[in-house]
């Protein structure tokens, strides 16, 4: 009994000791700002994963050691704060506003990293979850209702056309009125590189924007202001668009890879009403010989007509299609009573929505792949990104691959370097695009849309045999065949355009002391383009007689920008409250242009496209007369400086300048002053 009591007693006591070891402290947290109730705070006693949050009133209560140690409190925004606990049984705690994380930093002029408040210009920064896994090709399009005061329209509709970006109005009635695009601080073309006219299909051609991937994106700024792009001369007078890529964080840690596979409808926004009581003709009759207005018969008062196409005034296409006589053995077609009354009925009436009928529902697949991560000192970032897109044109296709690296290592204390490279392959293929008429084409060229959608309300579209099966030509409603029918044009006339790129930037950083820093970047921007005009012979009599016989035009262009830019940053501060940096940097750009082609006409078999094909053979384009050959080279050397004097953080005195010497104008002239200042 005793040897029992002993061991009870013993067990109570050793009890008692581990619940002396432990006690329960509380208080509350609040913003040493205005004294308000902090809820959410982070408490962790220091060295241990033990913590708790606080309560909606921030109030907290938490279990620590009998005695001694170190409550850790932090919160998004606020200073993070180390308490020792001591023998306190209640510890109340007021955080203060953490004045560097809530500094925003943007990038602006030359790649520089400035706290916003020191701008005396509007910057707006989208970032990557605002631009990544979008149905957009074009970086152009993804940043549309996303940048306030910024208007981004598409030339067209269809699956990649260019893109219009205008940022502070039109300059310009003659000239490019499109803003400077730099990524990773090196100039990107985003030129269209149209060889033909808006009236010759010009339409389809890409803005170059499109080359970027979207997922390799960490943020894009644009710089709106006047002073804002100073630092960039006249290449900057439409406003700046800087995009930065990803490298790499600085944190350590593993490889991280992420897989994204989405995918979109592509469908036309939206269609005209159709009335369904008229169909094709004028003064409410329906001609023998079909007429493209919508001002015929009611489809009440005459509810049979003859088929089109076998009243025809073209005989080879009656004869195509004996199909559409009663009795093929004996004349059909729009001679007289009797060769009309051989003619099949056709069923006067309002067809199924043209647009409906003609355009569908494409499918866009988008699958990216990133690895990202750190190894000491490098932070790295690999993508591969690859799109197909269907346009809700029939015919009009994409396909884009993109590779991006990116790197950013602090070799030593003093010596950093940041590189980036990007290639991307885009093949396009769409039908032209140009004005027409609802009686044929504006030029040359038939027009895609007009054909559609001044299609009469009787004309079933989706289900009228649209190629001779003779000759493979066009074959529509019209008595001369005078209209292109849109499904053949679609199927036999294309635009194509296979671009390759390769864009890198490389930055080279070293802190010559604590004060004074120089830095030195080298980019290369090039890409080749082939662009390719394809029209089969056979479009009809409405179509320019050059391009009827068929066409063929290929143009091969070079773009190359080598960029150069060494800069010395100084940054000293006089006191708590003055502060003075200052940028001098000298630039060297280089730009070299090259596109040669030939354009040819008559082809002589149908859907071959090779000039050996052709009658006739030039340097000059067919459909607009213009030279295809055309060779360009400029070159521009600036000097620029920047020297912002800071007041207790919050007044900011801008002073900037940007000198050109360029190779474009007279040697007299070649000297031109950007000046700036804000405030």
């Amino acid at each position: 009994m005793r040897k029992f009591l002993q061991v009870f007693f013993s067990f109570l006591f050793a009890a008692s000791s581990v619940l002396a070891q432990e006690r329960v402290i509380s208080g509350k947290v609040t913003s040493e700002e205005d004294g308000t109730p902090l809820p959410g705070v982070n408490i962790v006693l220091q060295g241990t994963t033990n913590g708790t949050v606080t309560d909606s009133d921030g109030n907290y209560r938490l279990s620590v050691p009998a005695s001694g140690g170190t409550l850790v409190l932090s919160f998004i925004g606020l200073r993070t704060q180390e308490v020792p606990i001591g023998d306190q049984s209640v510890v109340s705690v007021s955080l203060s506003l953490d004045v560097q994380q809530l500094t925003e930093v943007v990038v602006t002029a030359q790649g520089i990293q400035q706290d916003k408040r020191a701008l005396g210009y509007a910057v707006t920064t989208v970032g990557t979850e605002q631009i990544a896994n979008r149905p957009e090709a074009d970086i152009s399009r993804v940043l549309q209702g996303k940048i306030p005061g910024v208007n981004i329209t598409s030339t067209s509709g269809v699956t990649g056309s260019g893109t219009n970006i205008i940022i502070r109005g039109y300059s310009s009635i003659t000239g490019s009125n499109q803003p400077l695009f730099v990524v990773d601080g090196v100039p990107y073309n985003s030129g269209t590189n149209s060889v033909t006219g808006f009236a010759d299909g010009g339409l389809t051609t890409s803005s170059r924007m499109m080359d970027l991937d979207p997922n390799s994106i960490e943020s894009v700024s644009v710089l709106k202001g006047l002073s804002a792009t100073v630092l960039y001369g006249d290449q900057g007078r439409n406003g700046v668009i800087l995009v930065t890529t990803k490298t790499g964080g600085k944190v350590a840690k593993g490889a991280e890879v992420t897989v994204t596979q989405s995918y979109f409808r592509n469908t036309i926004a939206s269609l005209p009403d159709y009335q369904n009581n008229y169909g094709g003709g004028f003064q409410q009759d329906t001609p023998i010989s079909w007429f493209y207005s919508n001002w015929g018969a009611n489809f009440a008062d005459v509810p049979i007509v003859k088929h089109p196409i076998g009243v025809s005034s073209v005989a080879s296409i009656r004869n195509a299609f004996p199909e559409f006589a009663i009795d093929p053995n004996l004349p059909w077609g729009p001679t007289n009573a009797t060769t009309v009354a051989n003619v099949v009925d056709y069923e006067n009436k309002a067809y199924p929505n043209i647009g409906e009928s003609f355009f569908r529902k494409g499918n866009v697949y988008n699958t990216s792949v990133q690895i990202s991560g750190s190894a000491g000192n490098t932070g790295y970032s690999a993508s591969v990104g690859y799109q197909t897109e269907e346009g809700f044109t029939p015919y009009n296709d994409q396909q884009k691959i993109n590779f991006g690296l990116g790197v950013n290592s602090a070799v030593t204390k003093k010596f950093n370097i940041k590189s980036s490279f990007q290639y991307s392959n885009t093949d396009l293929t769409s039908p032209p695009l140009n004005p027409g008429f609802g009686s044929g084409p504006n030029a040359g060229v038939p027009s895609t849309y007009a054909n559609v959608m001044y299609t009469p309300r009787n004309v079933d579209l989706g289900g009228m045999p649209f190629e001779n099966p003779v000759d493979r030509s066009s074959v529509y409603y019209r008595g001369g065949n005078d209209i292109t029918n849109p499904n053949w044009l679609v199927k036999y006339y294309a635009n194509t355009s296979v671009v390759n790129r390769f864009f890198t930037s490389t930055s080279f950083g070293y802190d010559i002391t604590d004060k004074l820093s120089v830095s030195y970047r080298l980019g290369l921007d090039t890409y080749s383009e082939v662009q390719e005009v394809k029209y089969n012979k056979g479009g009809g009599a409405g179509v320019n007689v050059n391009v009827q016989g068929g066409v063929y035009n290929s143009t091969s262009i070079t773009n190359t920008i080598w960029n150069h830019d060494l800069m010395l940053n100084y940054r000293t501060e006089f006191n708590e409250d003055l502060a003075l940096s200052v940028l001098v940097g000298a630039n060297n750009r280089y730009d070299t242009y090259q596109r040669f082609g030939l354009s040819s006409q008559g082809q002589v078999a149908f859907g071959l496209f090779n000039h050996s094909n052709f009658g006739t053979t030039s340097s000059r384009n067919v459909l607009s007369g213009g030279r295809m050959n055309y060779e360009s080279e400029q070159r521009r050397i600036g000097v620029y400086g920047n020297a912002t004097l800071e007041y207790k953080d919050y007044l900011y005195l801008n002073l900037l300048a940007r000198n050109d010497w360029t190779s474009t104008v007279e040697e007299e002239n070649r000297r031109i002053l950007y000046p700036g200042a804000s405030l």
